[in-house]
């Protein structure tokens, strides 16, 4: 019974967040994100100051999923899944992305000045937009997404 109320309470918080607005275009064709995510990690460059990850995908994935870089690579690369993942330092600088479409051969993934946070952090929200600065290209593929959002860290 008690498994069961945990399952449902942590249900209840990944379908509390606000839904996001916004889209993900790659190689001209875009899709609506809608769903968001969020939750902290511990910090790469400080080891004592949380990150913050957001999600944000075309449709639900469960908490483990979430959280599992592989499996949101194997959903998208068996075309279940359109995602834009953002980690976010205290700051409000991300530190790195990882994006998932099945148009690109290899994911996109890795820092950039080119991906902009541009919200806060406080009382256990994360809000605002992420967003490429413009148009961006991987490997011959071409992309960009902005969308809104707002969610509670887990």
């Amino acid at each position: 019974m008690i498994k069961l109320l945990a399952l449902f309470l942590g249900t209840l918080t990944i379908a509390g967040a606000q839904a996001p607005v916004g889209k993900f275009t790659v190689d001209g064709k875009a899709v609506q994100l809608t769903q968001v995510y969020a939750y902290a990690t511990e910090g790469f460059f400080d080891k004592k100051k949380d990150d913050t990850v957001v999600l944000l995908t075309d449709r639900p994935v469960t908490e483990a999923q979430m959280r599992d870089g592989f499996a949101l690579r194997r959903l998208t690369g068996e075309g279940k899944l359109v995602f834009v993942q953002e980690t976010i330092n205290a700051a409000g600088q991300i530190v790195s992305f990882l994006m998932g479409h099945s148009a690109f051969k290899a994911l996109p993934s890795g820092g950039s000045t080119d991906h902009v946070f541009e919200g806060r952090m406080e009382g256990g929200t994360v809000s605002g937009t992420v967003r490429t600065t413009s148009g961006q290209e991987f490997f011959g593929t071409k992309y960009e997404y902005n969308v809104k959002f707002q969610a509670t860290i887990q």
